[in-house]
């Protein structure tokens, strides 16, 4: 698959709960970018289905929530430390959400 993030995804274990318009689900992301995540789980929704996630950065009390779209899905691995899952860009984030985002992702950039 080729890789056509407009930023780098750094890698960080968030509890994520999201919908869409029928169903409630609770995963784990695995990675971040100011656009976006990846959320391994067993059951990825279709590419194109807009979902509401919800997550709380590390050292925040406040949760971001906002909408996003799945952007691609992997439904089967090749290797053991493969997930499947799916990618996720987020959009119609707060500019206050927005700005917790990139001071976690500059954070994940720099190893702390």
């Amino acid at each position: 698959m080729e890789d056509k993030r407009r930023q780098p995804r750094h890698p960080v274990i968030l509890k994520v709960d999201y919908r869409d318009v029928n169903k409630f689900f609770t995963d784990f992301a695995e990675n971040l970018s100011e656009g976006g995540m990846f959320i391994a789980t067993r059951k990825p929704l279709p590419p194109g289905t807009t979902i509401v996630v919800e997550f709380m950065l590390p050292d925040s009390a406040v949760k971001v929530k906002t909408k996003a779209e799945v952007v691609w899905t992997r439904n089967e691995t090749k290797s053991p430390t493969e997930k499947r899952g799916m990618g996720v860009r987020f959009y119609d984030l707060t500019s206050e959400d927005k700005k917790k985002i990139d001071v976690m992702v500059a954070r994940l950039k720099m190893g702390l």
